[in-house]
């Protein structure tokens, strides 16, 4: 899906564009575009001329990117949903394929439960619920529900990157399903693991240790109880009925942690 890498690719050009910015500001103060020199080595008017095209220009063309990158992920979406491809007379139909995959999920609540990031919550072994239609059985090919992977791991730690308070699930995917270009979308789910992070959620620098959870406000006056992997450090000011070991979390979403 041309879309989606585009979009991956964008991001990553974003994120290194404050290093660019400060090593051509260091390169103009270098060639002196600060300096009030009678003959510096190039104009001081030049110099400032690019330095501000490079300022206005280069976030101008990251915001027109970003809507032709939407508009081409809307044009894909809306011919996967006019399509007939999901469409098959009978569930027996389906073609047969082990669907193992990945996604990511919040650890919200009290006890510890995992969150998608559409706000469902969900068991490590459930089946899909239609929250719009109580006769669907999910999947159904023209509704969104079902649980949803990606097939592709690098894609789906990609996107971790971009929800830095996610966590990484390995799942398998059983029942009736619908693939994708970029997934599954199944009847039943169970999770098979889930990746702690390499280093704590909350300073991104020393190694995590210990789940921690705080009290987090969120849109339309709702509130919870989010979890975060945190380093000793950070997870210090925290009351001890508030933390929860690898292996204390791990029983209580009956996951294997890694």
């Amino acid at each position: 899906m041309g879309y989606i890498q585009n979009r991956m690719r964008l991001i990553r050009l974003i994120r290194i564009y404050p290093l660019v910015v400060l090593t051509l500001l260091a390169l103009v103060y270098l060639l002196g575009g600060f300096s009030e020199a009678a003959d510096p080595v190039i104009p001081r008017s030049a110099l400032i001329t690019l330095l501000y095209l490079f300022a206005s220009v280069v976030p101008i063309l990251f915001i027109i990117s970003f809507i032709l990158i939407g508009a081409a992920g809307d044009k894909v979406a809306k011919q996967a949903s006019s399509s007939d491809k999901f469409t098959y007379q009978s569930p027996f139909d389906l073609p047969s394929e082990q669907m193992s995959g990945y996604k990511l999920a919040l650890i919200t609540g009290r006890p510890p439960t995992l969150t998608g990031l559409t706000g469902d919550t969900y068991l490590a072994d459930a089946s899909a619920i239609c929250s719009k239609d109580i006769n669907h059985v999910p999947p159904v090919a023209e509704c969104e529900c079902g649980f949803y992977a990606y097939r592709d791991l690098a894609e789906a730690t990609f996107e971790l990157s971009v929800n830095p308070g996610a966590f990484l699930l390995a799942v398998e995917l059983y029942g009736v399903g619908f693939k994708y270009d970029r997934g599954y979308r199944a009847e039943n789910q169970v999770v098979t693991g889930l990746k702690k992070p390499g280093r704590c959620q909350h300073c991104r620098i020393l190694p995590g240790r210990v789940f921690v959870t705080s009290y987090r406000l969120g849109y339309d006056n709702t509130s919870w109880w989010q979890w975060q992997f945190r380093c000793l450090l950070c997870s210090s000011s925290h009351k001890s009925a508030d933390k929860l070991t690898i292996a204390q979390m791990a029983k209580t979403l009956s996951v294997v942690i890694t």
